[in-house]
């Protein structure tokens, strides 16, 4: 278990910095796909019947409101403004334990620079929605594809302009 633990509290290598930030980035990945698609199912319905995740839930024998289009529009940016928030908040945390050294700023200044750096992902948040409405994608593929582009782009940012390298 020592092992773990000194693995845990090393953050100046840049391969042990990539492989603990993937872990803590597919951990927010996990949070802000199930706060997407809990607030998707249960509170703005952000699903056509034929998004593959409508479908799962329907077969497990769950019900899902199919959204209208104009419905889809709205409720992908407000609950992606949320999953934002929440994603973004456990990702800090988890980028000052176990990833990052921090010190190049002030925690404040810190904070409002990894925020302000996530904002970046609205750009990508907007694209999914341009691929729901203009494009006809899905739901479910354009969230993944959005993710994805916000991974890559938030750890060099993160790395180069937040924190110490």
């Amino acid at each position: 278990m020592s092992s773990l633990s000194a693995f845990l509290r090393r953050k100046d290598n840049s391969f042990t910095q990539f492989v603990k930030y993937v872990f803590c980035g597919g951990t927010s990945v996990v949070i802000d796909t199930l706060t997407f698609y809990l607030l998707a199912w249960l509170v703005f319905p952000c699903m056509r019947a034929s998004d593959p995740v409508a479908r799962f839930i329907e077969y497990i024998g769950f019900e899902v409101q199919a959204a209208t289009e104009e419905e889809l529009a709205r409720n992908f940016l407000i609950i992606k403004a949320i999953c934002f928030v929440v994603s973004n908040s456990v990702v800090y945390l988890l980028n000052v334990w176990f990833v990052f050294e921090g010190g190049r700023h002030k925690r404040p200044m810190e904070v409002i620079l990894f925020f302000g750096a996530s904002l970046f992902q609205f750009v990508f948040i907007w694209l999914g929605r341009v691929l729901i409405s203009d494009f006809g994608w899905e739901v479910t593929y354009s969230n993944i594809s959005m993710l994805v582009l916000g991974v890559i782009m938030n750890y060099f940012v993160r790395k180069f302009v937040v924190f110490k390298r």
